[in-house]
């Protein structure tokens, strides 16, 4: 088992990865996803992508575990079981890739086609049609299997709530519940894959309050800000992410 080094952890990279973690924490409060947006690629370029997406699942559950408890009254729990079922069958598909192949071109084909739907969708088009099991599985597929493989799985679900005829308010919570299981399918799969070494999870957890902070703000800013500006606000997001993917 690796040893723990202090040098190794505590260093200018940790600041960095502190300083996005507040940031993309805050996005997080506010929308209810993109947990991983802009750390993800800070993180990757600071360590190696196996190591940058297991610390992204530690530093992320507590705030998806705040915002789950925060928003589970407002869930529309019979809709998200398949997907939900879906995300847990396919993340592990999803990290074996990672673990076995070159994901970068994959990680940018996936950030193009964020890039591509979120501009349609705030163009003002939106997905009307069928909303039934199969159609909520596959796009927990969808969401899982990118997660496993790249630690960004939250735009497929974005793009899906998003589209529904619901509140707001309940679009952002059953976004929110999603990533919660994104979340531990990710930790759980990069776990057995053994990737978390204890300078990982020490690195996480000193990362963790700065995102902490920022999901706290974030969820502030969604009680406060007008609820008119949420789903392009949301969207902007959405863009934002294919760029970073592509970027990194």
């Amino acid at each position: 088992m690796e040893e723990l080094n202090l040098e190794n952890i505590f260093n200018f990279s940790l600041v960095i990865g502190a300083g996005a973690a507040l940031f993309n924490g805050m996005i997080h409060g506010y929308t209810g996803f993109g947990g991983a947006l802009i750390i993800i690629p800070v993180l990757t370029f600071l360590f190696n992508p196996i190591q940058a997406i297991g610390m992204v699942g530690i530093i992320t559950i507590f705030g998806a575990a705040q915002l789950a408890r925060e928003t589970a009254h407002q869930v529309k729990w019979r809709e998200l079981v398949p997907i939900c079922l879906g995300i847990a069958a396919f993340a592990p598909v999803g990290a074996w890739f990672l673990y076995h192949i070159d994901a970068d071109l994959i990680r940018r084909t996936m950030g193009g086609f964020i890039l591509i739907f979120a501009l349609i969708l705030l163009s003002g088009w939106s997905y009307g049609g069928k909303r039934g099991n199969l159609q909520s599985a596959l796009v927990g597929v969808m969401a899982g299997g990118i997660n496993g493989l790249t630690g960004v799985g939250g735009p497929p679900l974005g793009l899906y709530f998003l589209s529904s005829a619901h509140p707001v308010e309940v679009q952002r919570a059953n976004i929110v519940m999603c990533i919660m299981v994104l979340v531990i399918t990710m930790i759980a799969a990069i776990a057995i894959g053994g990737g978390y070494s204890p300078t990982v999870i020490s690195r996480a957890l000193l990362i963790t309050p700065a995102y902490m902070f920022g999901v706290w703000f974030g969820a502030r800013l969604f009680s406060l800000a007008p609820k008119v500006y949420f789903k392009k606000i949301a969207l902007v997001i959405l863009m934002v992410t294919g760029l970073s993917v592509l970027l990194a």
